[in-house]
């Protein structure tokens, strides 16, 4: 899920862009490193409507179309020892101004993602992944400024099959890295957060450091009992980037088939900060997920997570650590008919509560209606609509002197696109 924050809702448009691939069925691409490796270019163009992309002065949102070329490649490389996938891809987003000015919006964007595998066969192997995104969508809710989000996620994994692979025990290490870049001066954010300050917005930047062990037991042939374990650690850049804080969680179910046409996982689990914040936080867990293949060309999911997490930042909003737990739901549905039109519709609605400072919570709706069509092999054309809702709970007190409503902090949005995506 990418979630908009604050005034820079205004470049929510582009970050929507940047977290779809690129959907078009892949042509014969370009042989790579033997005959089993393909280099696959592709091109992406997209028209969007957004009716909420910045504000003026006077809170009123200001509505724009805005166009989007995003060429990149994806490369595939699988082998029985060493496995490599990569995917890389640039995203220019040019604002037309229909209702003001609005062509500092414009700009660049990019992800990329590597992955390689060793020894996937063999008794113990070797995971590596890396992602690095580039958008102007936060994942915090306690941010209400315009900022350029930069985060990159390494992960090793080390992944043990004693025994023939019924059971399979996996050592991991993450390391999360996400700085702040200003987006666009303004005065619609609350002037005690270094967000609505460019000189401090890179304060609120912060590592994140995880370690984690995963045993899985198939005791069917494609079901399997967990237990999961994991701890982290995060080191803001700065004091106002918000405090160190710790944490552990532990989790055990099942997951895999549960008949011929479901499929699902059933988790549960403790999580506790370890008195890092300076106040104790424990609680539940939880993990539901269901999902119905009723037909080889349709299917339904949908599920519940209970969990709780860190937002970036100190205000006297949010509290010193922004500690929040959430409650989100989601569903999707997908059909496939006549062999080349999909259909797809996905929503989720989450709740975060701030632990550590009272009344303080958000609330983020979505939904989102798509169809496909796939017009030649290599080429997909595309048509959507997108509404989002956020809402937020916030003390009477805290917002003395700033007005009852703040434009980053509730919002209603409402994006429509046409796409067509080029994969040789």
């Amino acid at each position: 899920m990418g979630v908009m924050t604050a005034r820079r809702v205004l470049a929510a448009a582009v970050a929507v862009g940047l977290a779809s691939p690129a959907a078009a069925s892949p042509g014969n691409g370009i042989r790579f490193g033997g005959s089993a490796g393909r280099l696959h270019p592709f091109l992406e163009l997209e028209t969007r409507y957004d009716s909420n992309v910045s504000y003026l002065a006077t809170g009123e949102r200001v509505g724009d179309l805005v166009l989007m070329v995003r060429p990149g490649f994806e490369l595939a490389a699988p082998g029985e020892l060493a496995a490599v996938q990569l995917r890389a891809a640039l995203s220019w987003a040019q604002y037309l101004g229909l209702q003001g000015d609005t062509s500092d919006l414009s700009r660049l964007y990019g992800e990329a993602s590597l992955g390689f595998g060793l020894n996937r066969r063999g008794a113990v192997g070797l995971e590596l992944t890396d992602n690095f995104r580039r958008s102007a969508s936060l994942q915090a809710l306690s941010i209400g400024a315009a900022l350029i989000s930069n985060t990159n996620e390494l992960r090793l994994a080390v992944p043990w099959r004693p025994g023939g692979g019924a059971l399979l025990v996996t050592t991991s290490g993450e390391w999360r890295l996400e700085t702040f870049e200003p987006y666009l001066e303004g005065a619609l954010c609350l002037a005690d957060t270094p967000a609505c300050d460019p000189d401090q917005v890179a304060d609120l930047g912060y590592n994140e450091l995880r370690g984690g062990l995963e045993v899985s037991w198939k005791f069917l042939p494609r079901t399997a009992l967990v237990l999961e374990g994991n701890y982290f650690t995060r080191v803001p850049n700065a004091d106002t980037g918000g405090a160190d804080g710790s944490g552990a969680r532990v989790w055990t179910g099942v997951t895999g088939l549960f008949s011929a046409r479901i499929a699902g996982t059933i988790k549960g689990g403790y999580g506790d900060t370890l008195g890092s914040l300076g106040e104790a936080y424990r609680t539940w867990l939880a993990n539901a997920e269901v999902e119905w293949l009723p037909l080889e060309t349709a299917r339904v999911k949908a599920g519940y997570v209970h969990d709780y997490g860190l937002d970036p930042g100190q205000s006297t909003l949010f509290g010193e650590s922004a500690l929040f737990s959430s409650h989100r739901l989601y569903a999707e549905g997908r059909v496939l008919m006549a062999g080349r039109y999909t259909f797809r519709l996905t929503g989720q609605y989450e709740r975060r509560t701030y632990e550590l400072v009272s009344s303080t919570s958000a609330d983020l709706i979505r939904g989102e209606p798509s169809v496909e069509v796939e017009l030649a092999r290599w080429l997909r054309a595309g048509i959507g609509y997108a509404f989002t809702r956020r809402t937020t709970e916030l003390p009477a007190a805290a917002l003395t002197g700033t007005g009852t409503t703040l434009p980053g902090y509730d919002y209603d949005k409402s994006e429509g696109w046409l796409r067509l995506s080029a994969t040789y």
